[in-house]
């Protein structure tokens, strides 16, 4: 490298979140996309190779992903501790590091641990699976807190992981940019965990009462003209984007380069849907933006 010249920052990725949720598939993603990828490394462990990841001579650690779960526990007594210590350290040698956390809801890791007979890392004679994973939902926190991006996969099938991780961690790594995801949810099937902001669209008229328009979405044109019809609608739709191009240039400033909007009504099928399109067609004049409309079969 010559002289004067700056070196590009290492590369370091920390996949974590709660068991179960999927990160063993993220590692694999990651590794596809040319990762040096390496499984369960404790915070304290991780600390003791930051300045080899951090040495341009270092070749092989250019590019590092690493996964932190709760087995970890058992070799680092001091676990929170030594996740504060890590991001303290990230920060000092100026490592370009990104985390993304998997979260999944209590109801769903049941569901999972059930039908794979796996056992919980924390779970034993005197605590059961859902005290396991309240329990280590309180303890990963702060990796949760510290995270870029936060990936809800309640709903994702593995193939669906790999594609968000690869379409979302892209933008991770150009820190001009902000990513915003814009979905669609029915409150019926519970508000999306990955949520920064949530909406509620319940109030306008709903379409599901008229027995033409049951059947089809917010993306039809009947029900978008049933919607138009309703003032309040339109008044709504203005008022979220007023709202969003005021804060989300906040987040930039705070170096957030993900961001989640959820918009619901009951059953995630006519009026969020309708009213996410509308939002996301006029925060694409300044964003990136990708939309999901996550109860729409």
């Amino acid at each position: 490298m010559n002289k004067g010249m700056k070196r590009p920052q290492s590369k370091l990725i920390i996949i974590t979140g709660l068991s179960g949720s999927g990160k063993t598939i993220a590692l694999h993603s990651l590794e596809d996309q040319g990762y040096f990828c390496i499984d369960n490394l404790s915070p304290k462990m991780i600390i003791a190779i930051l300045e080899k990841i951090n040495d341009p001579k270092e070749k092989a650690y250019h590019k590092v992903a690493i996964s932190i779960d709760i087995r970890s526990i058992k070799l680092d007594k001091g676990f929170k501790n030594s996740i504060d210590n890590l991001y303290k350290k990230i920060a000092y040698l100026n490592i370009n590091a990104n985390t993304i956390f998997l979260h999944s809801s209590i109801k769903v890791l049941l569901s999972r641990f059930n039908a794979t007979r796996r056992l919980h890392p924390l779970t034993n004679s005197k605590v059961n699976l859902k005290e396991a994973i309240t329990k280590e939902m309180d303890i990963m926190q702060g990796l949760k807190e510290n995270s870029n991006l936060i990936i809800d996969t309640d709903d994702l099938l593995p193939i669906d992981l790999r594609k968000q991780i690869s379409t979302k961690f892209s933008y991770l790594q150009k820190k001009e940019d902000i990513l915003i995801q814009l979905q669609s949810f029915g409150y019926k099937n519970n508000i999306p965990n990955d949520s920064d902001f949530v909406f509620d669209v319940r109030c306008l008229a709903n379409p599901f009462w008229s027995k033409d328009l049951r059947h089809l979405s917010g993306k039809d044109n009947k029900v978008k003209l049933f919607i138009k019809k309703d003032t309040a609608a339109m008044e709504m739709i203005n008022n979220i984007v007023k709202f969003l191009n005021k804060w989300i240039p906040k987040f930039l400033k705070s170096d957030r380069n993900y961001l989640t909007i959820s918009i619901g009504c009951t059953g995630g099928q006519h009026r969020s849907v309708y009213v996410t399109e509308k939002v996301s067609k006029e925060l694409r004049k300044k964003y990136n933006i990708l939309v999901k409309h996550r109860d729409i079969k």
